[in-house]
């Protein structure tokens, strides 16, 4: 798959600025086909790049700073899923405040400058000191989106950006755990992606997320969570028993049922 998006990139860009002023991307051309594979990712650690941010340059580890964390990568002049996705991520995860997770949203867009972060940031309104909005230099966007999988093109045409719409849910050391994809993933997804993001750093009272956590798996086609099968068959399988003994029971202290007087 890889290389077939890449034959027909190269066919389209080749005198284009490599990851940034591509012509115009093709009517027929798929965004689906940037999902990234995850498989290839999953696990691996992110580089420790620096990020510029409102009160200084920070480096991408000390930021998640020992904690679960939401990586959402966007550029900060998008009239779409950007500023969308940070909106609706907002939103959901009001209820999960006083939860100990960071949210880092930073640019993948070379142009994008402090004016244009701090639009971006007012246009959503408050958000948490949890937060963190940051630039990236062209050098650590390349490291980092590649160390990710996050792949990106630009149209010329439209003048905007195409690339996936995702969260990606880092370890506290930095690893990658988890992709939820779409500008609003359940709440419930989110809170089961920290969970599993945070599995390498687990606390005693975490077990009852541990125990929810254990009630569902991954659907990468969907991506979101679903109840487990094995649950839903064991479920099904404790009710008959229960609904068997509890007739048996009353069948044996009804007149008919034989009981020896």
């Amino acid at each position: 798959m890889r290389t077939l998006i890449a034959i027909a990139l190269l066919a389209w860009a080749a005198s284009a600025e490599a990851g940034y002023n591509r012509p115009a991307l093709r009517d027929a051309f798929d965004p689906d086909a940037l999902r990234i594979e995850e498989g290839i990712y999953l696990g691996q650690a992110v580089p420790d790049v620096a990020v510029r941010t409102e009160s200084g340059t920070a480096r991408l580890h000390g930021l998640i700073g020992d904690r679960p964390t939401i990586l959402v990568l966007a550029y900060y002049t998008c009239h779409g899923p950007c500023p969308t996705t940070v909106r609706n991520l907002l939103e959901s995860v009001r209820p999960l405040e006083g939860e100990d997770f960071r949210v880092l949203v930073l640019s993948f867009d070379k142009k994008d400058t402090p004016e244009t972060m701090a639009r971006l940031k007012e246009s959503v309104g408050p958000v948490p000191a949890s937060w963190t909005f940051g630039l990236l230099s062209p050098e650590d966007s390349q490291r980092l989106t590649q160390a990710i999988g996050f792949t990106f093109f630009f149209s010329e045409r439209d003048q905007a950006f195409v690339h996936p719409t995702v969260l990606t849910f880092l370890s506290p050391a930095g690893e990658v755990m988890r992709y939820l994809y779409g500008t609003d993933p359940r709440p419930q997804d989110i809170r089961l992606a920290l969970v599993e993001a945070r599995n390498r750093v687990r606390r005693l009272n975490e077990l009852v997320d541990m125990a929810t956590l254990a009630c569902y798996r991954y659907d990468s086609a969907r991506s979101r969570y679903v109840i487990h099968p094995t649950l839903i068959f064991g479920g099904l399988g404790l009710g008959v028993l229960a609904v068997t003994g509890i007739a048996a029971f009353m069948y044996g202290r009804s007149p008919k049922g034989g009981r020896k007087q």
